[in-house]
């Protein structure tokens, strides 16, 4: 039915949420999943001018951390996963999160998140990945709804 469940991971008990029900969605289709984990590496090339020194080298040690710890565990996710029978593969992705989430997704997949649930002020001022993939991707979007959120 789907070419891809494409499920973006980051290392939340939320978003994990979204890969049960991706697990489902797998079963009843056929369809494999695409773990993805994104890493904002852009996000460093955009501080704010604040007079003092700033040792971009150690920007880019904890860039290269970051994405070495979501390699150990989009690996140890998708292990898991294939140990319970599903196919399934994982990817870990650099740059803007739901520009990335969208470039993955073709016409024919399909994305399963999760969405932390903000509004008001705190929507504003952090924004919504979630939103930004609905209204970008060119593939149909499954919104999970978490029963259990809690502020994040």
């Amino acid at each position: 039915m789907f070419n891809h469940i494409i499920v973006p991971l980051d290392g939340s008990a939320l978003a994990e949420e979204a890969l049960e029900e991706a697990k489902k969605l797998s079963k009843s289709t056929g369809s494999p999943l695409k773990l993805i984990r994104v890493v904002d590496t852009y996000r460093t090339q955009s501080l704010p001018a604040t007079g003092m020194a700033l040792d971009y080298s150690m920007l880019s040690e904890l860039a290269e951390e970051e994405i070495e710890d979501a390699k150990t565990y989009l690996t140890a996710v998708v292990e898991k996963v294939k140990a319970e029978g599903y196919d399934v593969t994982g990817d870990v992705l650099h740059g803007p999160i739901a520009r990335q989430i969208c470039a993955t997704a073709g016409p024919e997949d399909v994305i399963v998140m999760s969405s932390h649930g903000r509004t008001g002020i705190k929507r504003w001022f952090l924004g919504s990945v979630a939103e930004e993939v609905m209204r970008n991707a060119n593939c149909n979007v499954l919104l999970h709804k978490s029963q259990n959120l809690k502020e994040a």
